[in-house]
């Protein structure tokens, strides 16, 4: 009995012991495993290839104003009455054409009272002249002497000069009839009408206000790091705005017709200061836009976009790619599919893309999201999304 006894007790204690023994080999094979698996995962992320493509650099100003070199009021040349008006705001005028009449009632009696004056010293001159005539007659003969000869041509002369004299005035006075027609002094748009029909003017009244939209200009305190973001700033650039995004301009004229949601100008820089030799951090840029389409009047635009015409084409990622973790920053896939981090030089810039100067080669595959909190050397599966070049 008791052999049986110590048999079974030792089987016991033997299958335990193979059951702890397995148990522990199951948990070593599970942990190598596991470690395995750790080892081999891959994260997956986004990204794209680094290639070349068009780049238009480009900046983004919250808010300009507009306003333009030339402007003049046309002015009454006449006291007078508005009689009529020939132009309304807004219209479009040539030089010298006609804006508003003004009518003096002073000037038809001035032309009576010189075309008086002109009969009476036409008949003095015309008697003088006869007398004249028949000075000389005499003094062929010895009937006068000399010196009443010379009398005669002298009044004769005298005479002469006050019928020219009438003759001038005459002319002056009609000259001032001219002056009763308002004309434009520029090619332009009438901005401001100040004047009604019926109302009584002086001469030197501002009768309408008339600019020339042709070129337009504006100016603004813009970041160092921006505006070398345009270099060459001697070529030209384009200048978008939105007819939406209007707000509190001087003139309003959004009504008028060829200004579409999107309208782009061609501009360019005048002035900078102060130059891009002298370090720092802000410039005042001057700008003139072409605005010959007259499209755009003075007043305050926002949201607007100045960005190259002709693109540069440079290697280039995503700027949402971009870290600045102590410098421009980007992560990569290498070649191994680990994650790599690489330090960069930047470029131009537009509102999209981001140009490489040195540090990434093209076709290296750049990780565009999903890297915060992932250290460099993580095994990575990047989905890479085709993007255009132009």
């Amino acid at each position: 009995m008791k052999k049986i006894y110590f048999f079974s007790t030792v089987l016991i204690f033997m299958i335990s012991v193979a059951f702890i023994g397995y148990g522990i080999y199951l948990n070593q094979t599970s942990d190598s495993h596991i470690e395995t698996m750790m080892a081999n995962r891959a994260v997956g992320l986004n990204g794209v290839r680094a290639v070349h493509r068009d780049l238009r650099p480009e900046i983004f100003l919250e808010t300009i104003g507009l306003y333009t070199e030339r402007e003049a009021d046309a002015i009454a040349q006449t006291d007078g009455i508005v009689e009529e008006i020939y132009v309304t705001q807004w219209q479009d005028v040539r030089r010298g054409d006609r804006l508003f009449r003004v009518i003096n009632p002073e000037i038809p009696l001035q032309v009576s009272r010189a075309d008086t004056d002109i009969a009476r010293a036409q008949a003095a001159y015309l008697q003088a002249q006869s007398t004249l005539e028949r000075d000389r007659k005499l003094a062929q003969k010895n009937a006068i002497s000399s010196s009443e000869l010379e009398a005669a041509a002298s009044q004769m002369k005298a005479a002469k000069a006050e019928f020219d004299a009438a003759r001038i005035a005459r002319n002056q006075i009609e000259q001032q009839k001219t002056f009763q027609t308002v004309r434009s002094p520029l090619n332009g748009m009438v901005i401001l009408v100040y004047q009604q029909a019926g109302n009584y003017v002086s001469k030197g009244t501002p009768m309408v206000m008339v600019a020339d939209f042709g070129r337009m200009y504006f100016r603004g305190a813009i970041q160092d790091e921006k505006i070398k973001n345009l270099v060459p700033l001697d070529d030209v650039f384009t200048f978008h705005i939105d007819l939406s995004d209007m707000t509190g301009r001087v003139f309003d004229n959004s009504a008028r017709e060829g200004f579409s949601e999107q309208t782009a100008f061609d501009t360019r820089i005048t002035e900078v200061s102060p130059p891009l030799s002298v370090d720092v951090p802000v410039r005042t840029v001057r700008w003139e836009l072409d605005n010959r389409i007259g499209i755009v009047t003075p007043g305050r635009y926002r949201d607007v976009v100045i960005r190259k015409r002709d693109a540069k084409r440079a290697l280039s990622v995503p700027g949402n790619a971009l870290h600045m973790e102590g410098g421009p920053t980007l992560y990569i896939a290498d070649r191994d599919s680990r994650l790599a981090m690489r330090r960069v030089t930047t470029g131009a810039r537009d509102g999209r893309y981001v140009e490489i100067l040195d540090g990434l080669e093209e076709g290296d595959i750049v990780v565009t999201s999903g890297v915060d909190g992932l250290s460099p050397g993580i095994k990575i599966n990047v989905n890479v999304v085709e993007e255009e070049t132009r």
